[in-house]
């Protein structure tokens, strides 16, 4: 039946991303297509499940260009509308068949729902002052809370290690059929291109793309082969270092320098919280660097990429700093300003709750858009969110005797520090293609460490 699933996906997407490409309306079309999901959702949640794990990297996208104005663009993917499909699908088999009571208790419960509070009261406070146009603000907003519905859901369906593996497994297909299409992409989309994840942008407009959301999908994927890599059996690392191999140049090619910031960190911390196989890695991180040093295709498109934050002609905006003055290019000085504004100008605006999503237009960096929309009170939910993520999955490390859980939960905290750190000059924790992977796999944590608590194999929380 799995590989049904796999072959639906895939035949799924390419037809979806046809007709996107196309600018076709199949009205009817899609209404029977989401009866057929919303019915094998509801026979089947598990394998919808699956379903949705191709989805999120392999879906197709709708531009509202209606809705344009607040400064942020507005894009509704095919899989938003499949996963709210099966997650109503589901919750409604769960109300009429009752077979298994909804378990909403987990350990970021709490966090999740606070800082989703304070997303929801800042808006509407924005709104009713007219500092938000409503239509903009819901979007953003459901889409926020579109992250934690698939973590509850994901959780709650969730009931053994065979499904985690099962999941990892096809998660590793689209892995593979995401490297394939970035490294083509690359080729073919002209000049200018740099490596993207399907359907994000199509051949000849390659400044439509967002390169910086392949770069954290994989420093999720690089973390998990960082965990493999030091806790597995020998069959399987060696299995995950040639993969990281393969995925390497897609990586450098999406010229992303906060995603190669993001690998520097999430590879140090790999060597540094290990507990086996340090040399190992430290070999690893030490043939990655000089794999793409030997390589003068790879190394002068990623060199140029960083040099050029720093010199030339683009680097025109001046810095005045204690040590000096520091040239930025127009990017990279947006970043800066982005965090300078979020204390200096909208944090004093509303200090507790913030201004609400959409509130303070584009911000491409996750903390500074956080105080910026949810204030205070916001941003210290949102970080106790994110350390009740790391606290679990550490201790989960520490605790389990399984290689596989090891492995997971380590990859898992070495792939949230690279996300953290290219978190600095980019909005990652909104990005659909890295946050829908991330709350996935945050969701396996959580579910393996309720696993290893109820089987002694840890200690209780």
């Amino acid at each position: 039946m799995p590989i049904i699933i796999v072959i639906a996906a895939l035949a799924a997407a390419g037809w979806l991303g046809f007709m996107a490409a196309a600018g076709a309306q199949y009205s009817i079309v899609l209404v029977l297509g989401s009866a057929m999901v919303a019915l094998f959702a509801f026979f089947s949640p598990k394998l919808s499940l699956l379903l949705l794990v191709f989805s999120m990297l392999l879906s197709p996208e709708i531009n509202l260009a209606g809705l344009a104005g607040s400064g942020r663009n507005i894009v509704l993917r095919y899989d938003d509308i499949l996963l709210m499909i099966i997650f109503l699908s589901w919750l409604a088999k769960t109300a009429i068949i009752k077979g298994k009571p909804l378990v909403f208790r987990s350990p970021v419960q709490n966090p999740i729902l606070l800082y989703t509070a304070v997303c929801v009261l800042s808006t509407a406070f924005g709104v009713m002052g007219g500092r938000i146009k409503w239509e903009i603000a819901v979007f953003y907003l459901l889409k926020y809370v579109e992250y934690f519905l698939l973590y509850f859901m994901a959780f709650n369906l969730i009931e053994s290690k065979e499904e985690v593996r099962r999941y990892l497994k096809a998660g590793a297909i689209v892995a593979a059929l995401v490297t394939v299409y970035a490294v083509w992409y690359y080729f073919s989309a002209g000049p200018g291109a740099r490596a993207s994840t399907p359907f994000e942008a199509p051949l000849g407009n390659p400044e439509e793309s967002e390169p910086a959301s392949l770069g954290g999908y994989y420093l999720i994927v690089f973390g998990l082969i960082f965990g493999a890599v030091s806790e597995m059996p020998f069959k399987t690392f060696v299995w995950s270092f040639a993969a990281m191999g393969a995925m390497l140049p897609a990586f450098i090619l999406t010229l992303s320098r906060s995603s190669y910031i993001g690998l520097a960190f999430s590879g140090a911390a790999a060597i540094f919280l290990s507990r086996q196989r340090r040399l190992f890695l430290v070999i690893v991180a030490a043939l990655g660097v000089l794999a793409v040093s030997l390589s003068p295709f790879l190394s002068e498109r990623a060199r140029g990429r960083v040099q050029e934050t720093y010199t030339g002609s683009q680097a025109a905006t001046i810095f005045k700093t204690p040590v000096g003055e520091i040239r930025l290019e127009e990017s990279a000085a947006q970043r800066v300003q982005s965090w300078m504004r979020s204390v200096t100008y909208w944090l004093p605006k509303n200090v507790l709750i913030g201004n609400g999503v959409t509130g303070c237009g584009l911000v491409d960096a996750q903390l500074p858009l956080v105080i910026g929309e949810t204030g205070v009170i916001g941003t210290l939910f949102w970080l106790w969110m994110i350390a009740v993520c790391f606290k679990v999955s550490w201790r989960l490390y520490r605790a389990s005797a399984d290689p596989f859980v090891r492995s997971i939960s380590l990859g898992y905290v070495v792939g949230l520090i690279g996300l953290l750190w290219q978190s600095v000059g980019v909005n990652t924790f909104i990005i659909v293609r890295i946050m829908e992977p991330f709350w996935f796999l945050t969701a396996i944590v959580m579910k393996l460490s309720q696993l290893e608590e109820k089987s002694g194999k840890t200690s209780p929380a």
